[in-house]
C-alpha cells in the first residue's frame, strides 16, 4: 500500500515561505491537501508561494512579518487564523545566517542571527501553542539544522542557534504531549538553496561542501518537503521531541 499523506481539512502556518526550504514545505503541504499562510518579510516572495499553493486546491494567504517581534507574530497568528477558522499546523522554519570570525562578529549580527533563529521560535509556538492547547491538537515542526548537532568555525551564533532550536523543540514536547500536540524538528545539512549559494560565494567553496558530503551532492529543497509534511501528519502521531536529520550522509561521517 502506498503511503499517502492526507491533509485535508487542516492549515498550517509556515514562516520563511518566501523561498527555499521554506517555499518547497508550504507547496508540499499544500500538495497533501492543508490550507497554508506563507510568511515573510518578503511580500512579493510569499505572495508568489501562496500562488503556487493555491495551484494544488486549497487556500492560501501571504503575510508579510518579522517573526522576531511579538506584535507581528501575533498579527500573523490572528491573520491565519481568522482566515481558516482553526490552525493545525506550524512550520517554524524561518533562519538566517551571519558566518564571521568571533572576534570579527558584532553585537548586531549575534542579535539578529539569535533573534530570527531562535526567539522567533518561541514568539511563534507560544502564540499558537494557546490555540492548539484549547483544540486538544497540535503539529509543530521547527527547522533546524545540522548545524545544530556539529560545529564549525566562524559561525558561533548560527550553531548555538540550532543547538538551541533542538533542545527548546524537545522541551515544548514534553510539556505539551498532554495537549496531544507533537513538537519535532528536521535538521537539514547542506540544501541547494540562494541562501547557501550566496553564503558559499565562489564555486570552489561549494565543491569544498560537496565533497563532505558522502552523496556527494547537495538535497534538493523539494526533498525536505515531504519529510516535513509526514511529520505534521497523523502517521507521525507518536513521534515527538525528535531531531530528524536530513544531510546525505554528512553527520554520519
Amino acid at each position: 500500500m502506498a503511503l499517502c499523506i492526507d491533509l485535508s481539512g487542516k492549515s498550517a502556518i509556515v514562516t520563511g515561505a518566501g523561498r527555499g526550504i521554506g517555499r518547497a514545505i508550504a507547496v508540499e503541504l499544500a500538495k497533501a491537501g492543508s490550507n497554508v499562510c506563507c510568511v515573510s518579510r518578503t511580500k512579493d516572495q510569499i505572495e508568489e508561494t501562496a500562488s503556487m499553493a493555491k495551484a494544488h486546491g486549497v487556500r492560501a494567504i501571504a503575510v508579510k512579518a518579522d517573526i522576531s517581534r511579538a506584535q507581528d507574530v501575533k498579527d500573523m497568528v490572528q491573520a491565519a487564523i481568522s482566515q481558516f477558522g482553526r490552525v493545525q499546523i506550524l512550520v517554524a522554519n524561518a533562519g538566517i545566517e551571519r558566518a564571521s570570525a568571533l572576534l570579527e562578529q558584532t553585537e548586531e549580527a549575534w542579535d539578529a542571527v539569535i533573534d530570527t533563529n531562535l526567539k522567533s521560535l518561541f514568539l511563534c509556538v507560544r502564540e499558537i501553542g494557546a490555540h492548539m492547547i484549547e483544540n486538544r491538537y497540535g503539529k509543530i515542526l521547527i527547522n533546524a539544522s545540522s548545524g545544530g548537532f556539529v560545529a564549525a568555525p566562524r559561525n558561533a551564533a548560527y550553531h548555538a542557534s540550532k543547538a538551541g532550536a533542538i533542545l527548546f523543540c524537545k522541551s515544548v514536547a514534553l510539556e505539551w504531549a498532554r495537549y496531544n500536540i507533537t513538537v519535532n524538528a528536521i535538521a537539514p545539512g547542506y540544501v541547494d538553496t540562494e541562501l547557501m549559494r550566496s553564503l558559499a560565494k565562489n564555486e570552489e567553496t561549494l565543491e569544498k561542501y560537496r565533497k563532505a558530503i558522502p552523496m556527494r551532492r547537495f538535497a534538493k529543497p523539494e526533498e525536505i518537503g515531504p519529510l516535513a509534511a509526514f511529520l505534521v501528519s497523523d502517521f507521525a502521531s507518536y513521534i515527538t521531541g525528535e531531531a530528524v536529520l536530513i544531510d546525505g550522509g554528512l553527520t554520519a561521517t
